[in-house]
């Protein structure tokens, strides 16, 4: 019927629970992250600038913040963990790494004052389980809220259910796959195995409400008994020891409340449909099965969920039944245990949570893969020592055969022949020093280095101070609070900075001692390159005259054959020059390789590297080989050439001339070297400055990120510590057992009337008055009125109210006052005594009794 469906609706509708989200702080993602782009990276950083900023807008407005109840907040929450995912394998988040510590609390532990529940890591996958846990959430949310009165929103509670579940399966299989234990109790897996079941269970009841609007009763009884048993497996779990005490109050109940109510519902559905086919007994036992189902329910659901509505419906249609069966039918009731148990339909279904969305769009799209990157670095550096051992070789040899050229003084001895002005090759050398800016330019070129070194030197030892100091600082703190102190020591975190900084300490001092090198070479030919970047004339002028031998030696056939090697030397290293030139030229990009290697999982660097290495530079080591190969051979014909030249002239061309062009030669050479060198160690500086920089930078990262972690945990530490009482207390006194604190001491008992003069008494001779027993039920005395005028003067010992004597008397009789005793006995119930100076009260006089007579209550008066 309409109304049955119409108030099954609202009623099942009620009592759907959705997940708390897990709340966290704020933290300052771009600068660490830049300084990572900047170390690890070729790029700049201002590049990302913009990038950064959205980072930091998304993480702020998707988890810091609460998003909207709304699709939009989904999608938008949904693009900051799909961020999370595509930079995990760029800008790795780990304590070696960029440092980033993400402090969350727990979803349903609330903490206390002085303590609350959550945890904290330097991981990208545990901020990604925490996000993944509020798009659980968030969908529970959306889904509860929704419209149940219309399809549109039936379907879209069906969705986020089903997508709330699949949510909180992958969490689970996240934790379990890349944490060693859930930093909290909402993250462990029975708590994500519980919140799964229940996504489910109320999933299923939205399939039972819909199913209710155009499905026929049998259909529906399979509905509402999966959303039962649904309801169940979600309690049972929820029950499970480790987290049955983190639900919200109330979940409990409404769980087990509607595992039955739903039992309730298939059993009624199908009681109507034993009735609309004349099965009266079947029909009567089922809707009295279903009568006592739902007063369980309403019994179960101790006033979180109670279904008025439909008990009120199930009655009526049980009620009628049941009679109908008694006056008209006569059906036999079977006993219900023996009836056919209900058929179940499994419509509710984990959505299986995907990323990154079809729209995504990656901020940090220009940068590779981490990992991509470290495997371009090595093939850089197999690239470098390859190209850089190619170079030595080519330029190791044309060192060694200049070296023997100039021995020779080849070739200006055979261009000298004349003795008359600058050999050729004396002058161009001397052009092309004179063009390269001359000993002046060498000089202070060389003098720049030690300035360099001091700078890079500077910047180790700095890094490596801020090191140390924060090993000493964590030392200190862990031999203070000892293991309280429970973080990791710095000395283990830190040991692959300290090896970053031995290595560079060593190629610095390596450097230095080369340098020390080059500037012994250069004051050794210093002269001579000062003589070389001076004019032709003056060089000229400088040289010692020919001597009378000179110029004699023109018809030597070893001379034609000399100048035919030396022109084969000059070949020789205008092929050399282009060869380096190509060494050094870009080869092919081998990070598409990387990246197919990367996707198929299987990204072998070295193997990679070493094949794309082979191919690129195989044929220019080849033609080096070559060239060395041809040098052997050139030399070997020099030196018979030479050895017939000297035959020839009897070895008598030799002079201080000769012997000055000789040095002129390896002067050149020499500065040709160190231009070389000077430029090479010049860039070799620089460059090691901006790595000094990076590793700087990285142990102020490493420094940061534990002194954050150090001021949580001493945060933590003192709240412990403030909560803690600092000893047990002390044992009360019996004595004390009564006493109420801030009560007024009792009055003494009213005096005698005496017509006898009374003596001058000495207060202070007076003994302490006792405090009376305090009996329980007697009322406390009242406290002095505010507007009450000031006591007479002169404290009563032991007491701070005045005291009773204290004005002049007649001495008094023999054998003294006939005084009451000191301090009459209070009973339960008697009022206060009568007035007493310091405590006045309205209709108590001073002394307001008989002399003689103890105070009796009124009631016995």
């Amino acid at each position: 019927p309409a109304y049955i469906i119409i108030l099954f609706r609202t009623m099942a509708s009620q009592g759907l629970l959705a997940i708390p989200p897990k709340t966290t702080k704020s933290v300052d993602l771009v600068p660490p992250i830049t300084r990572f782009i900047g170390n690890n990276y070729d790029d700049q950083p201002s590049k990302y600038t913009s990038a950064l900023s959205e980072f930091q807008t998304l993480r702020e407005a998707t988890v810091v913040k609460t998003p909207d109840k709304h699709d939009t907040g989904l999608d938008l929450i949904c693009r900051y963990y799909d961020q999370l995912c595509a930079i995990e394998s760029k800008l790795p988040i780990a304590e070696d790494k960029i440092n980033l510590r993400f402090t969350w609390y727990d979803a349903f532990q609330k903490g206390s004052l002085f303590s609350d529940k959550k945890s904290a890591l330097v991981s990208a996958v545990y901020e990604r389980c925490c996000v993944l846990f509020n798009i659980g959430s968030l969908q529970s949310q959306i889904a509860k809220f929704q419209n149940f009165e219309s399809d549109e929103g039936l379907k879209n509670a069906i969705k986020f259910f089903q997508g709330a579940a699949g949510s909180f399966q992958l969490l689970q299989e996240l934790v379990f796959a890349h944490l060693k234990a859930p930093p909290s109790a909402d993250l462990s897996a029975e708590s994500t195995t519980a919140l799964k079941s229940l996504m489910l269970a109320q999933a299923q009841e939205s399939f039972c409400v819909k199913a209710s609007k155009d499905l026929k009763d049998p259909v529906i009884a399979r509905i509402a008994m999966q959303a039962s048993d649904l309801y169940a497996d979600a309690y049972n779990t929820m029950l499970v020891g480790s987290v049955k005490n983190q639900w919200e109050k109330g979940w409990l109940s409404i769980v087990t409340a509607k595992q039955a109510y739903f039992h309730a519902v298939a059993q009624h559905r199908l009681g109507l449909v034993a009735k609309a086919n004349k099965n009266f007994g079947e029909a009567v036992a089922r809707l009295k099965k279903a009568t006592e189902l739902l007063q369980e329910s309403e019994r179960k659901g101790e006033g979180t969920f109670k279904p008025y509505e439909l008990t009120s419906n199930l009655k009526k249609d049980f009620e009628s039944t049941q009679k109908d069966n008694n006056f008209i039918y006569n059906d036999r009731i079977p006993d219900f245990a023996t009836l056919e148990p209900p058929g179940k339909a499994v419509l509710a279904k984990p959505i299986q949570f995907t990323s990154p969305a079809a729209n995504f769009s990656d901020l940090f799209g220009a940068l590779m893969p981490l990992a991509v990157n470290q495997a371009k670095a090595v093939y850089t550096g197999k690239k470098d020592s390859i190209v850089s051992l190619e170079l030595d070789k080519l330029r190791d040899a044309t060192q060694i055969l200049n070296a023997m050229l100039a021995d020779r003084n080849l070739p200006a001895a055979i261009e000298e022949t004349s003795g008359q002005g600058l050999p050729d090759s004396i002058r161009e050398k001397a052009e092309s020093v004179q063009t390269s800016g001359g000993v002046a330019s060498i000089d202070q070129k060389i003098g720049n280095l030690p300035d360099m070194v001091t700078n890079n030197k500077e910047i180790l030892a700095e890094a490596q101070r801020v090191l140390e100091e924060e090993e000493r600082e964590d030392g200190s703190l862990k031999d203070r609070f000892k293991d309280k102190w429970t973080r990791q020591p710095s000395k283990s975190l830190n040991e692959s900075i300290r090896k970053e900084l031995e290595k560079f300490r060593t190629i610095l001092d390596n450097a230095t001692r080369a340098d020390e090198t080059i500037k012994t070479k250069f004051n050794t030919h210093r002269n001579y390159i000062a003589l070389l970047s001076k004019p032709v004339a003056e060089i000229e002028g400088m040289l010692p005259k020919a001597g009378t031998s000179s110029g004699s030696f023109k018809g030597c056939k070893s001379v034609q054959v000399l100048r035919g090697l030396m022109e084969q030397v000059t070949q020789l290293k205008e092929a050399r020059e282009v060869l380096e030139k190509r060494l050094n030229d870009p080869v092919a990009d081998i990070v598409p390789k990387f990246m197919e290697a990367l996707k198929l999982g299987d990204l072998d660097s070295e193997v990679i590297s070493d094949a794309h290495l082979i191919l690129s530079y195989g044929g220019l080591q080849q033609e080096v080989a070559s060239s060395l190969e041809s040098q052997k051979a050139l030399v070997t014909s020099i030196d018979a050439a030479h050895q017939q030249f000297m035959t020839e002239t009897n070895g008598q061309f030799t002079s201080p001339r000769e012997e000055e062009l000789k040095k002129l030669a390896a002067a050149y050479d020499t500065f040709t070297e160190l231009q070389n060198n000077v430029t090479e160690g010049t860039k070799f500086y620089e460059n090691l400055t901006q790595l000094l920089s990076r590793l700087q930078d990285k142990v102020k990262d490493f420094v940061f990120a534990r002194n954050t972690e150090k001021d949580d945990l001493l945060k933590d530490l003192q709240r412990n510590i403030a909560a803690q009482p600092s000893s047990a207390p002390t044992s009360v006194p019996q004595y004390h057992g009564n006493e109420q604190p801030n009560k007024p001491p009792a009055r003494p008992p009213p005096m005698a009337q005496s017509n006898s003069p009374r003596p001058q008494l000495q207060g202070a001779n007076l003994p302490p008055p006792q405090q009376p027993p305090q009996h329980s039920g007697a009322p406390p005395p009242p406290q002095q009125p505010y507007y009450s005028g000031a006591p007479p003067p002169g404290p009563y010992p032991g007491y701070g109210a005045p005291a009773p004597y204290g004005y002049n008397q007649p001495p008094p009789p023999q054998g003294g006052y006939n005084v009451p005793p000191p301090h009459p006995q209070y009973y339960p119930g008697a009022p206060p005594p009568p007035g007493y100076p310091g405590y006045p009260q309205p209709g108590y006089p001073p002394y307001g009794y008989p002399p003689g007579q103890p105070y009796q209550p009124p009631s016995q008066r």
